[in-house]
């Protein structure tokens, strides 16, 4: 009986023997703190511009013509007439963007540009240890771009078809990245060193002309005439992959 259970014992602590190095891959484990970082947020192109008059004359813009609220739709145009107090005078320029005139002229994406979530530890064991990231709370990513694009619907229709078109992506204005329990991304941590993991979520840049028609309102006629100028404005900008799934994010990470 007694040879039977020292037998059993022995089992056992085989069994025990072999699963000891499991446990310690376990314990190599880093636990990360995750921040959100530093919020993308890109230098938008300054104005740049021509007019070219009834007569074909072109000069150069210095300054943008676009005050913030003197963009007008064809909509407003035709409503001018019976709303003779909506326009503070007649002295304003009011301008009309030219539906698909946006035209690009240069473009570009980034796997890595728009900034999502972090993750750091410091491995204070003796040996490597692992560090993962997931994407511990949702993060938005906004464009940034020209005034006229964000203030102007069919502008901002026209340069996100152009990305589309030349960079095979759907992009947005922005974009909510989905929070996720998952392990999406993993480094060895040297003893004695803190890991750094950075999540990115894609990012398309498009930049190029469009064309607004001038006009200046009458207030004794109630209507918008139409000087025969056209502005011509450059405008462009980076904005963010149209998708909220963990799994279109890519990763950079370091250690020091």
């Amino acid at each position: 009986m007694t040879k039977k259970i020292v037998s059993i014992l022995a089992v056992m602590a085989m069994a025990l023997s072999l699963c000891l190095p499991a446990y310690a891959a376990d314990d190599n484990v880093l636990v990360g703190t995750w921040s959100r970082g530093e919020i993308t947020q890109d230098v938008i192109p300054g104005f740049a511009g021509t007019k070219t008059d009834s007569a074909g004359n072109t000069t150069a813009l210095t300054t943008s013509p676009f005050t913030g609220n003197n963009i007008i739709t064809q909509e407003q145009i035709d409503k001018a007439a019976s709303s003779n107090d909506w326009w503070s005078s007649d002295n304003t320029y009011y301008y009309e963007y030219v539906s698909g005139s946006y035209s690009q002229t240069s473009y570009s994406s980034s796997a890595y540009h728009f900034a999502v979530g972090q993750t750091q530890a410091y491995n204070g064991t003796s040996s490597a240890a692992t560090l993962s990231y997931s994407q511990a709370s949702s993060a938005t990513s906004s464009w940034s771009v020209t005034a006229q694009i964000s203030a102007t619907a069919g502008l901002k229709t026209n340069y996100l078809a152009s990305l589309t078109s030349t960079l095979g992506l759907t992009y947005a204005s922005s974009n909510t990245t989905s929070t996720s329990t998952s392990i999406l991304y993993s480094i060895s941590v040297p003893a004695g060193k803190t890991g750094y993991i950075y999540a990115w979520l894609p990012g398309g840049y498009s930049y190029g002309s469009a064309q607004f028609k001038e006009y200046y309102y009458n207030m004794y006629t109630g209507t918008f005439i139409a000087t025969g100028s056209t502005v011509t404005s450059y405008q462009g900008g980076w904005s963010p992959l149209s998708n909220s799934s963990v799994y279109v994010l890519n990763f950079t990470s370091t250690t020091a």
